[in-house]
């Protein structure tokens, strides 16, 4: 069975980017429990440091490395801060982009969401992250873009999206990447 990365770009106990990434887990569980699903937070990552680096991994960061690279699919929920993701967020794919070209990153199949107070929903976010990504070596999904705008408001007391019209476009999302995980269809022989 696929296994499915979840990461929130905000570390925010209310975060809206949070709500996404557990509106995106429920919908995947409902699709098929068989899926594994894993959420992996960036708040568990030290500031980037090649001292660090070299000293060794920190045990979060190793498990949340390790938890990446066996990853079928990433999905990466982005608020806009200023325009651009999270300095968290950036934060934690500068150590998942180690060492360069075999990284957990490098060829890994990463869709991206972002989710924002305002009407755009962070949608100004999304190219810069899928830049990020992209000089990462992700394979970076093309599909319909998705930003929760109003994202603040349209949560709820549990934590997660009912919204019709958000869930359909998290739905689409999710199918984007289930279709990328289940690879091109099998050709019947003639």
């Amino acid at each position: 069975m696929p296994k499915i990365v979840l990461m929130s770009g905000s570390i925010r106990r209310e975060s809206a980017n949070s709500a996404v990434i557990a509106t995106i887990r429920r919908i995947i569980q409902d699709r098929d429990d068989r899926i594994e699903v894993s959420v992996v937070s960036p708040r568990d990552f030290p500031l980037f440091d090649e001292d660090v680096e070299r000293a060794g991994h920190p045990a979060a960061l190793r498990a949340a490395r390790e938890t990446v690279a066996g990853a079928d699919a990433l999905i990466v929920s982005t608020p806009a801060y200023n325009g651009y993701p999270s300095g968290v967020l950036k934060n934690a794919l500068d150590w998942l982009s180690r060492p360069g070209g075999a990284s957990p990153l490098t060829g890994r199949a990463v869709a991206v969401v972002s989710a924002s107070p305002g009407r755009a929903g962070g949608a100004n976010a999304v190219p810069h992250l899928r830049q990020i990504l992209a000089n990462c070596g992700a394979e970076v999904l093309a599909h319909e873009p998705v930003s929760v705008g109003d994202a603040v408001a349209l949560r709820t007391a549990e934590g997660v999206y009912g919204d019709p019209d958000v869930l359909a476009r998290l739905s689409g999302l999710v199918d984007a990447v289930l279709d990328r995980v289940a690879g091109p269809a099998a050709v019947p022989a003639l």
